[in-house]
């Protein structure tokens, strides 16, 4: 990030702590994190798997049943747990 980006952002982060939020800094933050992401990790590559799991509801209304993250994780650890309580 440049100087002026870096600054940008600070300033804006200062607004939105002060109650001041429009969708120009929501888009503006948005665009600065996904910029970075992408430099430090690059752009992930879509497995076949990812794919074929996608592709059965092509052109369908209807939605996965049951979401990976949803099922059930089985015994976790108490520090675990509240990882992953919401």
């Amino acid at each position: 990030m440049t100087e002026e980006e870096r600054i940008a952002t600070i300033k804006n982060a200062v607004l939105a702590s002060q109650g001041f939020q429009s969708a120009s800094v929501d888009e503006f933050v948005a665009e600065v994190k996904t910029e970075e992401i992408v430099s430090r990790h690059g752009l992930l590559d879509a497995q076949k798997e990812d794919i074929e799991d996608e592709k059965q509801f092509l052109n369908s209304d209807s939605a996965e049943d049951i979401e990976e993250e949803d099922q059930d994780m089985g015994v976790v650890s108490d520090q675990m747990k509240g990882v992953y309580q919401s």
